[in-house]
Protein backbone atom coordinates (compact mmCIF):
# COMPACT_ATOMS: atom_id res chain seq x y z
CA UNK A 1 0.00 0.00 0.00
CA UNK A 2 0.94 3.54 -0.93
CA UNK A 3 2.50 4.95 2.54
CA UNK A 4 0.63 8.03 3.28
CA UNK A 5 2.57 11.36 3.18
CA UNK A 6 3.18 13.23 6.11
CA UNK A 7 0.49 15.07 8.19
CA UNK A 8 -1.79 14.38 6.12
CA UNK A 9 -3.74 10.99 3.97
CA UNK A 10 -4.59 10.07 0.60
CA UNK A 11 -6.41 13.54 -0.74
CA UNK A 12 -2.34 14.80 -1.18
CA UNK A 13 -1.71 12.49 -3.84
CA UNK A 14 -4.03 13.39 -6.48
CA UNK A 15 -2.05 17.18 -6.74
CA UNK A 16 2.01 16.26 -5.79
CA UNK A 17 2.97 20.17 -6.17
CA UNK A 18 0.56 20.28 -3.11
CA UNK A 19 2.75 18.67 -1.04
CA UNK A 20 5.60 21.20 -0.74
CA UNK A 21 3.09 24.19 -0.56
CA UNK A 22 1.30 22.32 2.59
CA UNK A 23 4.56 21.49 4.73
CA UNK A 24 4.91 25.50 3.86
CA UNK A 25 1.22 26.07 5.13
CA UNK A 26 1.88 23.79 8.16
CA UNK A 27 5.38 26.03 9.03
CA UNK A 28 3.37 29.19 8.57
CA UNK A 29 0.21 28.40 10.42
CA UNK A 30 -1.07 31.51 9.32
CA UNK A 31 -4.09 32.89 7.25
CA UNK A 32 -1.59 34.39 4.64
CA UNK A 33 0.37 31.60 4.44
CA UNK A 34 -2.62 29.00 3.36
CA UNK A 35 -4.12 31.31 1.27
CA UNK A 36 -0.30 31.70 -0.01
CA UNK A 37 -0.09 28.12 -0.56
CA UNK A 38 -4.00 27.87 -1.72
CA UNK A 39 -2.94 30.28 -4.39
CA UNK A 40 -0.15 28.62 -5.91
CA UNK A 41 -1.67 25.23 -5.79
CA UNK A 42 -4.59 26.66 -7.89
CA UNK A 43 -2.00 28.41 -10.28
CA UNK A 44 -0.48 25.33 -10.94
CA UNK A 45 -3.63 23.60 -11.47
CA UNK A 46 -4.62 25.82 -14.02
CA UNK A 47 -1.54 25.82 -16.01
CA UNK A 48 -0.55 23.16 -16.29
CA UNK A 49 -4.31 21.58 -17.21
CA UNK A 50 -5.02 19.98 -14.06
CA UNK A 51 -8.26 21.46 -13.71
CA UNK A 52 -11.49 19.47 -13.50
CA UNK A 53 -12.32 18.73 -16.91
CA UNK A 54 -15.65 17.80 -18.14
CA UNK A 55 -17.28 14.11 -16.80
CA UNK A 56 -18.09 11.80 -19.58
CA UNK A 57 -18.01 8.35 -20.12
CA UNK A 58 -18.50 5.10 -17.76
CA UNK A 59 -18.72 5.97 -14.53
CA UNK A 60 -15.97 5.28 -12.06
CA UNK A 61 -17.00 6.58 -8.23
CA UNK A 62 -20.07 8.57 -7.36
CA UNK A 63 -19.48 10.94 -4.27
CA UNK A 64 -22.64 12.14 -3.46
CA UNK A 65 -23.84 14.12 -6.68
CA UNK A 66 -20.51 14.00 -8.23
CA UNK A 67 -19.14 11.91 -10.61
CA UNK A 68 -15.35 10.66 -11.14
CA UNK A 69 -15.30 9.18 -14.99
CA UNK A 70 -13.37 6.92 -16.48
CA UNK A 71 -12.48 9.52 -19.23
CA UNK A 72 -11.73 12.28 -16.27
CA UNK A 73 -9.77 10.07 -14.17
CA UNK A 74 -7.64 9.04 -16.84
CA UNK A 75 -7.31 12.69 -18.29
CA UNK A 76 -6.02 13.84 -14.77
CA UNK A 77 -3.41 11.37 -14.64
CA UNK A 78 -2.45 12.23 -18.15
CA UNK A 79 -2.07 15.78 -17.24
CA UNK A 80 0.11 14.67 -13.83
CA UNK A 81 3.99 15.81 -14.16
CA UNK A 82 6.30 13.06 -15.79
CA UNK A 83 7.81 12.00 -13.01
CA UNK A 84 4.31 11.34 -11.03
CA UNK A 85 2.65 9.85 -13.65
CA UNK A 86 3.66 6.44 -14.02
CA UNK A 87 3.64 6.25 -10.11
CA UNK A 88 -0.10 7.21 -9.58
CA UNK A 89 -0.41 4.61 -13.00
CA UNK A 90 0.53 1.61 -10.87
CA UNK A 91 -1.29 2.88 -7.91
CA UNK A 92 -4.43 3.85 -9.24
CA UNK A 93 -6.82 2.49 -6.47
CA UNK A 94 -5.19 4.57 -4.32
CA UNK A 95 -4.95 7.41 -6.76
CA UNK A 96 -8.99 7.34 -6.71
CA UNK A 97 -9.35 7.59 -3.34
CA UNK A 98 -7.32 10.61 -2.87
CA UNK A 99 -9.95 11.97 -5.64
CA UNK A 100 -12.72 10.63 -3.39
CA UNK A 101 -11.11 12.30 -0.46
CA UNK A 102 -11.00 16.13 -1.88
CA UNK A 103 -14.35 15.46 -3.04
CA UNK A 104 -15.67 14.54 0.37
CA UNK A 105 -13.67 17.52 1.50
CA UNK A 106 -14.82 20.35 -0.94
CA UNK A 107 -18.48 19.14 -0.94
CA UNK A 108 -18.05 19.76 3.11
CA UNK A 109 -16.27 22.72 3.10
CA UNK A 110 -19.10 24.51 0.35
CA UNK A 111 -21.87 23.29 2.69
CA UNK A 112 -20.22 25.14 5.65
CA UNK A 113 -20.38 28.49 3.09
CA UNK A 114 -16.17 28.72 3.40
CA UNK A 115 -16.83 29.54 -0.36
CA UNK A 116 -18.29 32.30 0.92
CA UNK A 117 -16.19 33.74 3.22
CA UNK A 118 -14.63 36.85 1.85
CA UNK A 119 -10.79 36.05 2.87
CA UNK A 120 -11.72 33.28 0.83
CA UNK A 121 -12.94 35.40 -2.19
CA UNK A 122 -10.36 37.14 -2.03
CA UNK A 123 -7.39 34.61 -2.37
CA UNK A 124 -9.91 33.31 -5.05
CA UNK A 125 -9.29 36.49 -6.78
CA UNK A 126 -5.92 36.67 -7.01
CA UNK A 127 -5.58 33.21 -8.09
CA UNK A 128 -7.88 34.46 -10.77
CA UNK A 129 -5.54 37.21 -11.70
CA UNK A 130 -2.30 34.86 -11.48
CA UNK A 131 -4.22 31.99 -13.77
CA UNK A 132 -5.16 34.43 -16.38
CA UNK A 133 -1.34 35.73 -16.12
CA UNK A 134 0.15 32.84 -16.22
CA UNK A 135 -1.77 31.63 -19.35
CA UNK A 136 -1.51 34.77 -20.99
CA UNK A 137 2.37 34.46 -20.41
CA UNK A 138 2.31 30.79 -21.84
CA UNK A 139 0.44 31.33 -24.85
CA UNK A 140 2.32 34.96 -25.84
CA UNK A 141 5.86 34.05 -24.40
CA UNK A 142 6.50 30.27 -23.75
CA UNK A 143 4.61 28.55 -26.81
CA UNK A 144 6.14 31.22 -29.45
CA UNK A 145 9.82 30.30 -28.50
CA UNK A 146 11.47 28.73 -31.10
CA UNK A 147 15.29 27.31 -31.27
CA UNK A 148 16.31 26.23 -34.00
CA UNK A 149 19.08 23.72 -34.94
CA UNK A 150 21.01 26.81 -36.88
CA UNK A 151 20.52 28.87 -33.72
CA UNK A 152 22.85 26.76 -31.29
CA UNK A 153 25.26 25.80 -33.91
CA UNK A 154 25.66 29.69 -34.29
CA UNK A 155 26.10 30.21 -30.46
CA UNK A 156 28.26 27.20 -30.06
CA UNK A 157 30.40 28.73 -32.58
CA UNK A 158 30.80 31.88 -31.21
CA UNK A 159 31.18 30.77 -27.92
CA UNK A 160 33.90 27.42 -28.25
CA UNK A 161 36.03 29.14 -25.28
CA UNK A 162 32.84 27.97 -23.11
CA UNK A 163 33.04 24.65 -24.55
CA UNK A 164 36.19 23.66 -23.93
CA UNK A 165 37.24 20.97 -21.57
CA UNK A 166 40.75 21.94 -19.28
CA UNK A 167 43.98 20.13 -19.84
CA UNK A 168 44.20 17.15 -17.83
CA UNK A 169 47.39 15.13 -16.83
CA UNK A 170 47.99 11.87 -16.19
CA UNK A 171 50.28 10.96 -12.74
CA UNK A 172 52.02 8.46 -10.78
CA UNK A 173 53.30 8.73 -7.65
CA UNK A 174 55.68 7.42 -4.71
CA UNK A 175 54.72 8.69 -1.47
CA UNK A 176 57.37 8.68 1.44
CA UNK A 177 57.47 9.81 4.99
CA UNK A 178 60.81 11.73 5.22
CA UNK A 179 62.68 13.21 2.33
CA UNK A 180 65.48 10.80 3.16
CA UNK A 181 63.74 8.20 2.20
CA UNK A 182 62.32 9.74 -1.00
CA UNK A 183 66.13 10.86 -1.59
CA UNK A 184 67.07 7.14 -1.34
CA UNK A 185 64.33 5.83 -3.65
CA UNK A 186 65.02 8.65 -6.71
CA UNK A 187 68.22 7.13 -6.89
CA UNK A 188 67.27 3.46 -7.11
CA UNK A 189 64.84 5.34 -10.12
CA UNK A 190 67.77 6.53 -11.34
CA UNK A 191 70.13 3.46 -11.75
CA UNK A 192 67.19 1.93 -13.43
CA UNK A 193 64.62 0.33 -10.86
CA UNK A 194 60.88 0.37 -12.03
CA UNK A 195 58.99 3.29 -10.92
CA UNK A 196 55.66 0.86 -10.92
CA UNK A 197 57.41 -1.40 -9.05
CA UNK A 198 59.06 1.00 -6.29
CA UNK A 199 55.73 2.39 -6.03
CA UNK A 200 53.82 -0.77 -5.01
CA UNK A 201 56.65 -1.60 -2.94
CA UNK A 202 57.89 1.79 -1.25
CA UNK A 203 54.80 4.23 -1.48
CA UNK A 204 52.65 5.08 2.22
CA UNK A 205 49.49 6.36 -0.05
CA UNK A 206 46.65 3.96 -1.02
CA UNK A 207 47.75 4.75 -4.52
CA UNK A 208 50.46 1.73 -4.03
CA UNK A 209 47.48 -0.82 -5.12
CA UNK A 210 47.58 1.20 -8.58
CA UNK A 211 51.39 1.31 -8.72
CA UNK A 212 50.88 4.88 -7.88
CA UNK A 213 48.62 5.73 -10.59
CA UNK A 214 46.59 8.87 -9.45
CA UNK A 215 44.55 8.88 -12.86
CA UNK A 216 43.69 12.11 -14.83
CA UNK A 217 43.34 15.27 -13.17
CA UNK A 218 42.59 18.93 -14.18
CA UNK A 219 44.89 22.12 -12.58
CA UNK A 220 42.82 22.89 -9.19
CA UNK A 221 42.03 19.85 -7.84
CA UNK A 222 45.09 18.86 -5.63
CA UNK A 223 47.81 20.39 -3.82
CA UNK A 224 49.30 23.45 -5.72
CA UNK A 225 52.81 22.55 -5.34
CA UNK A 226 52.22 18.95 -6.03
CA UNK A 227 50.51 20.15 -9.53
CA UNK A 228 53.56 22.50 -10.09
CA UNK A 229 55.71 19.80 -10.42
CA UNK A 230 53.41 17.68 -12.69
CA UNK A 231 52.67 20.62 -15.23
CA UNK A 232 56.83 20.79 -15.58
CA UNK A 233 57.28 17.66 -16.20
CA UNK A 234 57.40 16.01 -20.32
CA UNK A 235 55.49 12.52 -20.48
CA UNK A 236 57.36 9.93 -19.09
CA UNK A 237 59.81 12.46 -17.17
CA UNK A 238 60.03 11.74 -13.20
CA UNK A 239 60.71 14.82 -11.01
CA UNK A 240 62.37 15.19 -8.21
CA UNK A 241 61.58 15.17 -4.19
CA UNK A 242 58.41 17.44 -4.49
CA UNK A 243 56.73 18.16 -0.03
CA UNK A 244 53.71 18.47 0.28
CA UNK A 245 51.67 18.29 3.47
CA UNK A 246 51.24 14.98 2.75
CA UNK A 247 54.90 14.07 2.75
CA UNK A 248 57.60 13.96 0.01
CA UNK A 249 56.47 12.54 -3.20
CA UNK A 250 58.88 11.60 -6.46
CA UNK A 251 56.21 12.04 -9.59
CA UNK A 252 55.75 10.79 -12.88
CA UNK A 253 53.62 12.18 -15.72
CA UNK A 254 51.94 9.25 -17.51
CA UNK A 255 50.18 11.26 -20.27
CA UNK A 256 48.72 15.04 -20.89
CA UNK A 257 45.81 16.04 -22.82
CA UNK A 258 45.40 19.48 -24.01
CA UNK A 259 42.53 21.25 -23.75
CA UNK A 260 39.91 20.49 -26.58
CA UNK A 261 36.35 21.56 -27.34
CA UNK A 262 33.52 19.61 -26.19
CA UNK A 263 31.60 17.81 -29.25
CA UNK A 264 28.38 20.00 -30.03
CA UNK A 265 26.14 17.26 -29.82
CA UNK A 266 27.58 17.14 -25.96
CA UNK A 267 26.15 20.65 -25.30
CA UNK A 268 23.45 21.18 -27.72
CA UNK A 269 20.71 20.37 -24.87
CA UNK A 270 22.54 23.10 -21.91
CA UNK A 271 22.68 25.75 -25.20
CA UNK A 272 19.21 25.18 -26.28
CA UNK A 273 17.92 25.70 -22.66
CA UNK A 274 20.48 28.91 -22.34
CA UNK A 275 18.86 30.14 -25.83
CA UNK A 276 15.29 29.74 -24.19
CA UNK A 277 16.07 31.82 -21.31
CA UNK A 278 17.41 34.66 -23.62
CA UNK A 279 14.28 34.57 -25.74
CA UNK A 280 11.87 34.12 -22.70
CA UNK A 281 13.40 37.40 -21.25
CA UNK A 282 13.24 39.13 -24.25
CA UNK A 283 9.71 38.51 -25.22
CA UNK A 284 8.89 38.98 -21.82
CA UNK A 285 10.32 42.09 -21.76
CA UNK A 286 9.45 43.18 -24.95
CA UNK A 287 5.02 42.20 -24.10
CA UNK A 288 5.72 44.50 -20.91
CA UNK A 289 7.01 47.70 -22.46
CA UNK A 290 4.13 47.19 -25.32
CA UNK A 291 1.64 47.26 -22.60
CA UNK A 292 3.63 50.14 -20.41
CA UNK A 293 3.44 51.96 -24.13
CA UNK A 294 -0.61 51.48 -24.43
CA UNK A 295 -1.21 51.80 -20.78
CA UNK A 296 -1.04 54.80 -18.82
CA UNK A 297 0.62 54.25 -14.94
CA UNK A 298 0.99 56.57 -12.67
CA UNK A 299 3.18 56.15 -9.42
CA UNK A 300 3.01 58.67 -6.56
CA UNK A 301 6.83 59.06 -6.08
CA UNK A 302 6.58 61.02 -2.46
CA UNK A 303 3.61 58.44 -1.41
CA UNK A 304 6.06 55.75 -2.31
CA UNK A 305 9.46 57.14 -0.54
CA UNK A 306 6.70 57.56 2.48
CA UNK A 307 6.02 53.90 2.33
CA UNK A 308 10.05 52.57 1.85
CA UNK A 309 11.04 55.32 4.79
CA UNK A 310 8.45 53.73 7.06
CA UNK A 311 9.05 50.09 6.10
Amino acid sequence: MMKPLEGGGLFWYHIPELVYQRHIIMKKKGRDGFFAGILAACIFLAVSGCGRAPQRGAVLATIGDTKITVSDFNERIANLPARYRDIVRKRKGEYLQGLVNDTLLYQEAVRKNIHKDKDVQKVIEEAKKKILIARMLKDEVDDVINVTEEDIRDFYNSNRNKYMSPEVMRVSHILLPSKEEAENILEELAGGACFEDMARAKSVDPTAQQAGDIGYFPRGQLMPEFEDACARLDIGEISGVVKTKLGYHIIKLTDRRNPQIRPLEQVTDSIKSHLRTIKRQKLFNELLERLRQSTTVEIDEDALSMQESGN
